[in-house]
């Protein structure tokens, strides 16, 4: 199976272990690079899927998907890495984490952990997206010189992406009930000071995981895209270490 377009992939030859690190929702490849670069240099061989819809100038590509064609698009990827690795992880930043642990629901022999960072998994009251989807919308048109015909359309857009996030929602509550199935080490990360995601939900999916091996951080300053913050030097020693498990 070829790599999806667009993807991110380094690859370690004779690796045991294989690792996919998922993007969030309106992100790329570039959201988890740094962790993939880092992982790479302990010997892992990394997979960065991109998402379809993603990674374009026409927000228009993401409302025309969806989280089951993601759901699909993260499938692929670990029957990429299946083929390659003895040992698969795969881990998520929030809507990345919801596939993930939408994964690690129907692990096998190969896909043996994995975790999320900052993910909306459980989400009691909803997501606070869409400003900074609308901005993200706004700021695309005017990178391809479109602004006036994508203002005629904006309310369009706002509806859209209403429906998708109600989608991503009912996707995550569609597995929510094979979350304590999961006996699997899964690694849970949380900001304290996410913007976009309830914090406190995080300990509705700990309660959720009631037979997984957890491994569970708080990060008191850290904010919703914790993969490329600034202060993450803890959140990727504490990663790094869930990960060199598996490898003993």
């Amino acid at each position: 199976m070829p790599l999806s377009k667009g993807a991110y992939y380094l690859e370690v030859p004779g690796a045991r272990l294989g690792i996919i690190l998922c993007h969030a929702y309106t992100g790329s490849t570039a959201d988890v690079r740094p962790q993939a670069g880092l992982l790479n240099r302990q010997g892992y061989g990394v997979l960065c899927p991109l998402f379809t819809g993603h990674g374009t100038t026409d927000i228009q590509d993401i409302l025309n998907a969806g989280p089951e064609i993601w759901w699909q698009d993260l499938q692929e990827a670990l029957a990429f890495m299946k083929k390659r690795y003895e040992i698969v992880l795969v881990f998520g930043l929030s809507m990345g984490g919801v596939m993930a642990m939408r994964a690690l629901c129907e692990a096998d022999s190969q896909l043996l952990g994995g975790g999320v960072f900052n993910s909306p998994v459980i989400s009691r009251d909803g997501l606070q997206l869409e400003n900074r989807f609308m901005s993200f919308a706004r700021y695309l048109a005017e990178k391809r010189g479109d602004l006036p015909a994508y203002l005629e359309t904006e309310e369009a857009v706002r509806t859209a992406h209403r429906q998708q996030v109600a989608d991503i929602q009912a996707f995550a509550r569609g597995f929510e009930d094979q979350l304590a199935s999961i006996e699997l080490p899964v690694y849970i990360v949380q900001s304290a000071q996410d913007e976009l995601v309830d914090p406190e939900a995080v300990y509705d999916l700990l309660e959720a995981l009631e037979s997984a091996k957890i491994s569970f951080h708080w990060c008191e300053e850290n904010t919703h895209v914790i993969t490329t913050n600034r202060n993450r030097s803890d959140f990727e020693a504490s990663l790094l270490q869930f990960i060199q498990a598996f490898d003993n």
